[in-house]
C-alpha cells in the first residue's frame, strides 16, 4: 500500500470511528431522554390519579356527613369509574421503557384494584349489603399495596439513573 492510500485508509478509519462513537452517544442520549420523558409522564399521571381519587374521596365525605344520598353517590361513583378506567387504559397502553416495567405493572394493578373497590362500594350503596363494603375495603387495601410497590420500583429506577 502506498503512502497516499495508507493516509486515506487511516483517515477513513478515523472518520468511521468518530461516527460510531457519535452514534453511540446519540443513541444513549435518546434512551435517557425516553426514560426521562417516561419518568415525567409517570409522575404527572400519578399526580392526576391522586387528584381524581381525592375528588372522589371528597364526595364520600359528603355522603358520610349525610349531604349526599346513597343513590346520588352511586351515580357519582359510576361517573368516577369511567374516569378511573379511562386513565388506567391509557396508561396501560403507553409504551414503557423496560426499566420502568415493574413500576408500570404495579401501578396498573393498583388502578385495577381501586376500580374494583369502587364497583363493590357502589353495589354496597345500592343494596346495603355490608359484605360488599368489606370486599370494597379489601380491594382498596390491595390497591394501596400495589401503589406502594409501584412507587418503590419507580424510585429504584430513578435512583439508579440519577
Amino acid at each position: 500500500m502506498n503512502k497516499s492510500n495508507e493516509l486515506k485508509a487511516i483517515f477513513l478509519i478515523s472518520i468511521s470511528s468518530i461516527a460510531i462513537i457519535l452514534l453511540f452517544y446519540v443513541n444513549v442520549a435518546s434512551v435517557q431522554t425516553t426514560e426521562d420523558d417516561y419518568a415525567n409522564y409517570f409522575a404527572s399521571l400519578t399526580q392526576a390519579s391522586a387528584n381524581l381519587t381525592r375528588a372522589y374521596q371528597d364526595e364520600i365525605a359528603l355522603w358520610q356527613l349525610g349531604e349526599v344520598s346513597n343513590e346520588t353517590l352511586a351515580e357519582l361513583t359510576n361517573n368516577y369509574l369511567v374516569n378511573f378506567t379511562k386513565n388506567m387504559n391509557e396508561f396501560n397502553q403507553t409504551e414503557t421503557p423496560a426499566t420502568f416495567e415493574s413500576a408500570k405493572n404495579s401501578l396498573v394493578n393498583s388502578f385495577h384494584n381501586e376500580i374494583k373497590s369502587y364497583q363493590y362500594f357502589r353495589d354496597y350503596l345500592l343494596t346495603g349489603n355490608e359484605s360488599l363494603n368489606e370486599i370494597s375495603t379489601n380491594f382498596l387495601s390491595e390497591s394501596l399495596k400495589d401503589e406502594a410497590m409501584s412507587f418503590k420500583s419507580f424510585k429504584e429506577v430513578i435512583n439508579k439513573t440519577s
